[in-house]
């Protein structure tokens, strides 16, 4: 018997092998096809649960540029306000003598006041 030739008396399941090509028994293919099916399946939910992120992930782009210009449109306003006050602010040094000085209560009620434990806190780190 040389290697072309394939024994027909052996029922083993093991593949044959000649020249390089296996030969299989129909269980054999039965089994390889439903492992080849399994893993399949197991790459095509893969491929769909990617897509399902790249869609996601270019939702939040969207949102976060959008998010984004929103914020910088917001930050030219409030310094075009805080240069506004500015301005109005070194003109109405004269008048600010003349404000009402329940407008200065009001406004130190407003700062946070910090507890003496917390300065030593801060001290000890």
């Amino acid at each position: 018997m040389n290697n072309t030739d394939i024994s027909t008396s052996s029922k083993g399941k093991a593949p044959v092998s000649t020249n390089g090509i296996k030969t299989y028994i129909k269980e054999q293919l039965t089994i390889k096809i439903q492992q080849l099916t399994t893993t399949n399946t197991q790459l095509m939910t893969d491929k769909i649960k990617t897509e399902r992120t790249k869609v996601n992930l270019k939702t939040n782009k969207t949102r976060l540029l959008k998010k984004k210009n929103f914020l910088i449109v917001k930050k030219k306003e409030l310094r075009a306000e805080i240069a506004t006050i500015n301005a109005t602010k070194s003109s109405n040094i004269l008048t600010r003598s003349h404000q009402d000085p329940f407008v200065k209560l009001t406004q130190n009620k407003l700062k946070v006041k910090r507890s003496f434990l917390f300065d030593s806190l801060k001290k000890n780190f």
